[in-house]
């Protein structure tokens, strides 16, 4: 319910509870005042707790959050080929906390959105027309999922102490900097819009599917006994499932890009 009233815009939530509810109730109050941005504890007495939201939903652009979401992702997936190249897995010692702020920037997105779509005042405050809004918030579920696999990448490495330097071979791990640079061309070009650019990124992550579906293919059809094979198949999947929702993102810039063109033809008429 409160992560529901804060992405539905409320600026003053309200929770009352009982003395024997307070303990459980005050965990979940701190529980949500570290997955959302701007709420602050107003007023508290025996009988509840009053949140009031401190920050403005057009003070943070759209971009600049997705920028970081972005950024937050690369670097956990560029710590954990640091670890294949020798690298301290220590790295990767906060890729839980670093989930948690993606997570917390996705919600405050889907909660500027949704009050985007009521007020004209924060629209123009954001330079952000409806439709371009609930795309930014496609865009950061987008990242927000590729976040989901870069962890299950990083929770692989954990779980896996024996992990040597003579492995950064393995197929999966040289298809992640393909993936690197085409979700890099793709956050370029929330801004430039070059639709060829766009359009190559994603060629290159479809091509990066296949060979990665090539894989898990060989390791089950000829290495079954290979003490890798769960790690490999496990990895390659999330590699491969970061290259879909990075072409999912190259997909969404497209049709912004269309809709975009649709408006400016339609006032021209």
């Amino acid at each position: 319910h409160l992560m529901g009233a804060y992405i539905s815009g409320a600026d003053i939530i309200r929770v009352d509870f009982s003395k024997d509810s307070k303990k459980d109730t005050g965990l979940q109050i701190r529980r949500f005042l570290r997955s959302t941005r701007g709420f602050e504890i107003f007023k508290e007495d025996d009988r509840g707790v009053e949140l009031m939201c401190i920050m403005n939903a057009g003070d943070m652009p759209l971009h600049a959050s997705l920028n970081r979401m972005y950024l937050l992702v690369t670097s956990l997936v560029r710590d954990v080929l640091g670890v294949f190249e020798g690298e301290d897995r220590e790295y990767l010692s906060d890729a839980e906390e670093r989930e948690s702020e993606v997570d917390g920037l996705l919600y405050l997105i889907e909660r500027q959105v949704r009050v985007l779509l009521d007020s004209h005042k924060v629209a123009t405050s954001l330079q952000l027309s409806r439709n371009q809004a609930i795309e930014y918030s496609n865009l950061a579920r987008s990242l927000e999922r590729m976040m989901d696999h870069s962890y299950s990448l990083s929770a692989l490495v954990h779980e896996n102490p024996k992990l040597t330097s003579n492995m950064i071979g393995l197929t999966p791990l040289e298809q992640l900097p393909i993936w690197q640079q085409s979700l890099k061309e793709l956050m370029i070009n929330i801004r430039t819009r070059d639709s060829v650019r766009i359009e190559s990124a994603r060629d290159d992550l479809k091509k990066s599917q296949k060979i990665l579906i090539a894989y898990e293919q060989d390791l089950l059809k000829n290495h079954r006994q290979n003490v890798w094979m769960a790690f490999g198949l496990s990895f390659s999947e999330s590699v491969r499932r970061l290259c879909a929702y990075a072409r999912d993102f190259g997909e969404i810039l497209l049709n912004m890009m269309v809709f975009g063109a649709l408006t400016q033809t339609s006032r021209r008429e």
